[in-house]
């Protein structure tokens, strides 16, 4: 597999640099799965699949071909840890990323790797640190409203960051008026440094980073990873891409473990008289708005988030109104439909995750409220900063390269 998209991914690179793209490049999605619940993915893989109608053939322990019956062969499947898997395809971005979209909808089991734009914040700083200052690199802002407006069918647009957008004069869509931030800034990696923290200060959006390109550090090009967990190869390198998504998924592994060691709620024994005595443990998830919402946004957001099956959010549950912009939820994440209590009100919202809850639905929270509610949320794990924590779940994972 490696050897055959070395080969095709050179074969991109070149056309890339004709500006004469005749086949798709090589795309990466990052899953999570089941909780890591289980000893051997390889065993449970072609299951899971099965009960979503895909059919997953193993190649050798740790490789598996993926299929659909109506679209014909997708790609490679690959476990990377207990909890992540990778998915390679050439397939088009069009019919890709439905596809795997639908797939995270229709099962509990699945869900992306999310990347919000504070921990791309972190990944930034190692992208600095990593690669030399001349070097070219591409970041994405995307922050949109869409609860500003009284339209909750916006709501079921998916933007494909990946295809080029073009202005059309005769687009009904920028009618609406609401605040949407969508552009891409391409320069050498020491111009940005420079200069992004000084413009985030002054534009908010800006924090709401959600595609950051790794130049590659062995040839041309780079690797693009965005904030569900898709990543693609512009590299002349297919090892190099695998070697990128490894050193991501390992600071991501990390954090997912860290976010749960802190957030698990439960009530424990304490050390002395057993059943007399408890302390509780777990900390809350704290997310602070930089702005409060206006009250008709707050209650657009509640309602398209609880009254609606298939929400960006993926949440379930019965709001209980405590006041005009406050709300407690006892409800379910859709991934692994497991307990999660939440405090929301216009300022921010408070988060209990009890024990067993994946940690993966904290960063699904954190990024979706940056993309659609506040760009400059700031974001709390107990008393530490959640750029702190990513920052910390990024010490000791070594940058390494495959050059087999």
């Amino acid at each position: 597999m490696i050897r055959f998209f070395d080969g095709y991914s050179e074969e991109r690179a070149e056309e890339l640099d004709e500006r004469k793209l005749k086949r798709p490049l090589v795309k990466t999605h990052l899953l999570e799965v089941l909780d890591g619940q289980c000893d051997s993915l390889s065993k449970v893989l072609p299951l899971l699949f099965h009960g979503c109608g895909i059919t997953v053939k193993h190649l050798d322990d740790e490789l598996f071909l993926v299929s659909d019956p109506n679209i014909g062969e997708i790609g490679f499947l690959e476990p990377l840890t207990s909890r992540i898997i990778a998915l390679y395809s050439t397939k088009k971005s069009d019919v890709l990323n439905p596809w795997v979209r639908n797939l995270v909808y229709g099962s509990s089991d699945l869900d992306h790797v999310w990347l919000s734009g504070l921990t791309f914040g972190v990944l930034w700083d190692l992208v600095v640190k990593l690669s030399r200052p001349h070097r070219f690199t591409r970041l994405v802002f995307t922050h949109q409203s869409i609860f500003d407006i009284d339209n909750i069918a916006i709501e079921d647009v998916d933007e494909d960051e990946e295809s080029n957008q073009r202005l059309d004069e005769d687009n009904l869509g920028e009618i609406i008026e609401r605040r949407a931030t969508r552009f891409s800034l391409v320069d050498r990696v020491g111009v940005i440094q420079a200069k992004l923290k000084g413009l985030q200060k002054t534009y908010s959006p800006l924090y709401a980073i959600s595609q950051l390109r790794f130049p590659s550090p062995i040839g041309r090009g780079g690797h693009d990873f965005y904030d569900n967990g898709r990543v693609t190869n512009r590299s002349e390198s297919f090892r190099d891409h695998r070697s990128h998504v490894l050193f991501v998924v390992r600071i991501y592994q990390q954090l997912l473990n860290d976010t749960e060691d802190k957030t698990w709620y439960s009530i424990t024994e304490s050390i002395g008289v057993p059943g007399q005595f408890h302390r509780i443990v777990g900390a809350p998830v704290v997310i602070k708005f930089e702005q409060p919402l206006e009250k008709e946004v707050f209650d657009r957001w509640i309602s398209a988030t609880f009254e609606r099956k298939r929400n960006r959010f993926r949440l379930w549950g019965h709001p209980i109104r405590l006041g005009p912009a406050k709300v407690q939820v006892y409800g379910v994440d859709r991934h692994l439909w497991l307990p999660i209590f939440l405090e929301l009100t216009a300022k921010g919202c408070t988060v209990i995750i009890p024990k067993q809850t994946c940690g993966n639905t904290v960063h699904r929270l954190v990024t979706n409220i940056q993309r659609y509610l506040d760009p400059g949320a700031e974001a709390f794990i107990g008393n530490k900063s959640y750029g702190e924590v990513v920052k910390d779940s990024a010490q000791g994972v070594n940058y390494e390269l495959d050059r087999e």
